[in-house]
């Protein structure tokens, strides 16, 4: 009898280090579990200003669009300079809708942090292929504008070439808030990539 005893305590040892074994998993499980899902709220926090912020603001240049159109029709443009305005300003604000509810569909509890991160490497290479391809786009309509205005030309004095300049100055600055707010965004898309990444590697 005692050494079947002795035999049946070690077996029913090792069951309950089994045992402890697979609750500490479990238990390692579940806080890993709670810890993702902070970080996802975290991150969804970080990014939810920008995508409010950037829809709004393409909102309402899209509602003064149409005033753009009326005013440079009236100034003597042709029809397309402010039928490119109230073009360009429709595609803007499609394109954020679209990429910004993407992004904000990666902080759901059904992703893990590697989607998160997939999720927002492709956001950052969007955003960078938009500025690509918009930045140029707005200067070459500048441009243009300033060409039909006869600023390169010489032809503007006084008021009238003061008033234009105001106007290079104005679209310059809101050209400079617009290219701080992408860094802003991008600096936030790559404080959240290091963070899953320190998280992966502890």
């Amino acid at each position: 009898m005692e050494t079947q005893a002795n035999h049946n305590t070690p077996l029913s040892e090792i069951d309950d280090l089994r045992q402890q074994l697979a609750l500490f998993k479990q238990r390692l499980d579940q806080q890993e579990i709670i810890k993702d899902r902070m970080i996802r709220r975290s991150m969804h926090a970080r990014f939810s200003p920008f995508t409010k912020v950037s829809v709004i603001s393409d909102f309402i240049v899209l509602l003064i669009s149409p005033i753009i159109f009326v005013a440079l029709n009236k100034a003597g443009f042709p029809w397309y300079f402010g039928a490119i305005v109230v073009l360009m300003t429709f595609i803007e604000l499609i394109y954020n809708i679209t990429v910004h509810r993407q992004v904000q569909r990666l902080f759901n509890d059904g992703n893990d942090l590697l989607t998160v991160r997939r999720g927002l490497l492709s956001f950052k290479r969007k955003e960078r292929m938009w500025m690509l391809i918009a930045v140029p786009f707005v200067f070459l309509w500048l441009l243009a504008f300033y060409w039909k205005v006869g600023l390169f030309s010489h032809e503007l004095a006084g008021t009238s070439a003061a008033g234009f300049f105001c106007s290079f100055i104005g679209i310059f600055l809101g050209l400079l808030i617009g290219g701080g707010f992408f860094a802003w965004e991008i600096h936030r898309v790559n404080r959240s990539i290091r963070e899953i990444d320190e998280l992966s590697a502890n």
